[in-house]
């Protein structure tokens, strides 16, 4: 299994009764892109479906509730849908232009049981009740202009950690207390497209943050910087979140535009390079490891499915899949290619089979690359235009 230390996990943990098939937070409720569930089998048609508006926010699933977002007449709508049946539980809207580039949010809605919250492309963060819909708090990180916004909106989704609210909003992130919106630490400048990461190593707490210029290891109370690696990327974006691997002392990192991957060592002060290549150039999909292979999406816009070895960077194999999302469901991954066809595969070492696939009707009219999420037996996919599809996992 991907071994890796989630202190933001625990602490969700420890904050409320997650359910095993529960995914409340952006990339699951390890915040790593698994899940425990199990899945054998896809189903041929769509459960239920409906448009939720433009944009790329992904899906939470908490006791039954889905949370999603996207933009309509220049409001981002935050809705709340029963899982099973899409019925709309509540939506809020918030004021946002969409954006005629790649229009809509970016940022998934996350939960921590009691509140939704949400990061517009504008860098505007909220803070929603989740079972009546209303909004507790707001706060504009952009209003002041000390704050740049990004070439393609802000794209952040919330961490949650020790009380707080993290994003990855100014040169160094930003975090709130999560209950009144209270700045706890805040920077200027530009931040970055990925979500922040909380781990532990040795016992102590950081926070790893893929910001402009850089990967940066942050003390998570005060914003402190502990040790920073440089990694340059044309158009600034680094959007596939760090990965924390081997109980905090190495992390991945991988960017698209050509640049690659870097494994790093870190040991409570500095990190080092071990490897550095671009034998996988992940424009924003997270890629995820098991046993010492790197299981990503090699590309920028279009590409393939492929996998590198952890210790050294070079290639395993490269699977006949196109550009896309996937996430880990115990022994397989849910895949979904840009054109909208949905994929069960069994990874190995070698080379990736294809247990079954489906072309998800009207799908494919718009692109795919929001990662699918797998949950209480279910599957949700999504396309930039909002069409949000239910899909049975067998």
């Amino acid at each position: 299994m991907f071994i890796r230390t989630i202190l933001s996990g625990t602490v969700l943990l420890a904050a409320f009764s997650i359910m095993a098939a529960d995914w409340p937070v952006w990339r699951g409720a390890k915040a790593d892109g698994t899940t425990t569930e199990a899945v054998s089998s896809i189903g041929d048609t769509p459960l239920w479906q409906m448009n939720v508006g433009s944009g790329y926010s992904a899906v939470s699933v908490y006791k039954g509730k889905l949370l999603t977002a996207g933009n309509k007449n220049d409001q981002d709508i935050i809705y709340c849908l029963d899982a099973a049946t899409g019925k709309e539980i509540w939506n809020c809207a918030i004021e946002c232009a969409a954006n005629k580039n790649y229009p809509g949010p970016r940022a998934t809605p996350v939960t921590d049981g009691s509140n939704v919250y949400m990061v517009s492309r504008d860098g505007d963060l909220s803070c929603i009740d989740l079972n009546s819909g209303k909004l507790k708090w707001s706060k504009s990180r952009l209003a002041s202009g000390s704050v740049k916004n990004l070439k393609w909106g802000l794209a952040s989704s919330v961490l949650l950690h020790d009380g707080m609210a993290i994003v990855n909003i100014g040169d160094k992130g930003m975090a709130f207390n999560a209950a009144t919106g209270e700045p706890v630490w805040q920077s200027q400048g530009e931040g970055n497209y990925s979500t922040p990461v909380a781990f532990s190593y040795n016992g102590k707490n950081y926070l790893a943050i893929f910001s402009a210029e850089k990967l940066l290891i942050l003390e998570p109370r005060t914003g402190s910087e502990i040790a920073s690696f440089p990694w340059i990327t044309k158009y600034n974006v680094n959007a596939a979140d760090p990965l924390i691997l081997a109980g905090g002392s190495k992390i991945f990192i991988s960017s698209g535009y050509g640049h690659g991957s870097a494994l790093l060592n870190f040991d409570g002060t500095t990190l080092k390079k071990v490897w550095e290549n671009k034998n996988m150039c992940s424009h924003f999909t997270t890629p995820i490891v098991i046993d010492g292979i790197v299981y990503g999406v090699n590309g920028t816009g279009s590409g393939k499915f492929c996998a590198i070895k952890l210790s050294d960077g070079l290639p395993a194999f490269q699977a006949n899949l196109k550009f896309g999302s996937f996430i880990q469901a115990g022994d397989k991954f849910v895949y979904l290619e840009d054109d909208g066809t949905l994929n069960l595969i069994k990874p190995s070492a070698e080379k990736c089979d294809v247990i079954k696939s489906v072309k998800v009707p009207k799908l494919g009219s718009a692109k795919c690359w929001t990662m699918p999420v797998l949950a209480e037996g279910r599957i949700y996919c999504r396309n930039a235009n909002g069409l949000l599809v239910c899909i049975a996992a067998q």
